[in-house]
């Protein structure tokens, strides 16, 4: 446990936390599994001076994810949108069942519509009593300045490969999660992803657009659609990740995060991929 989630759940024990936190970076598994334990340090029945006992009937429903009281949101598709922030907040809204503190802990929130953002800080503004609301992002930096100052921010640091590929599933092919896990610079939400849509996938579709981009030729880049916007979230990631580790390529770079930035609002992806392309030609090709 770092340091700054220690003082956390020091603070969770003693019922002086704030009710609005910011998990960023680190993996998702490792935000996931502090928020469940800082639900356990709020809802103890027979907490110990520092630390929930893990032993009571609250603690145990946590750990197994059966308490009304805890829940997690996570995005149904490539975004996390409106109709399922309105959703939520119905939930917010309601009375406790059992516990002390409702917790709500939504991951992925750096996938937040900019309409779902807005819905999500009228909450945040008016939070119901003894509710503490966890946001959990790979990237805080998407998120809204305005949500971002509201919440106490906790960082964990980057998982290493070793760890990150000991906590997959046995069945999981280590070679080709070893292989996603460098196509994601190292990012183990992205490489859970990459893993998901298929590493042979991932990288022959980089693979073509670079060499549409080398010999500058438009008719190439259609071959790379149809794209959904989680693919194109992870290939440009990808393309991202490549161009940070050449360092003549700043234009590049540049240009592929304002594309990543353009589909995260909402643009679409083709047209956001194809704009790319055009601006890599235009800068000198591969």
């Amino acid at each position: 446990m770092n340091f700054a989630l220690e003082l956390l759940v020091k603070a969770a024990l003693e019922e002086r936390i704030a009710h609005l936190l910011l998990f960023h970076s680190g993996g998702a598994n490792e935000r996931r599994q502090a928020g469940l334990y800082l639900a356990q340090a709020l809802n103890c029945q027979s907490p110990r001076a520092d630390a929930p006992c893990l032993e009571c009937p609250a603690c145990r429903k946590i750990h197994s994810g059966n308490h009304p009281d805890v829940q997690i949101l996570k995005p149904q598709k490539a975004s996390l949108g409106i109709d399922e922030i309105i959703h939520w907040q119905e939930r917010v809204y309601r009375k406790h069942y059992e516990g002390k503190y409702k917790v709500f802990i939504l991951e992925q929130s750096d996938r937040l519509t900019l309409p779902a953002e807005n819905a999500l800080l009228k909450v945040i503004e008016e939070p119901p009593e003894r509710t503490i609301i966890i946001l959990s992002a790979q990237n805080a930096e998407t998120l809204l300045p305005t949500i971002q100052s509201r919440a106490q921010a906790v960082y964990f640091p980057m998982s290493g490969e070793e760890i990150w590929l000991d906590s997959l599933d046995s069945s999981i092919n280590r070679q080709e999660a070893n292989e996603a896990f460098q196509l994601s610079g190292k990012d183990p939400d992205s490489a859970q992803v990459i893993l998901e849509l298929d590493v042979a996938k991932v990288k022959h579709w980089v693979n073509s657009f670079w060499e549409s981009v080398k010999e500058r030729d438009f008719l190439k880049v259609f071959g790379l659609f149809p794209v959904e916007k989680n693919e194109a979230l992870i290939y440009l990631q990808v393309l991202a990740y490549q161009k940070c580790e050449d360092s003549r390529s700043p234009g590049a770079i540049l240009a592929i995060n304002k594309a990543l930035d353009q589909i995260r609002r909402q643009a679409n992806p083709r047209l956001a991929i194809e704009v790319l392309a055009l601006e890599l030609f235009r800068q000198g090709g591969y």
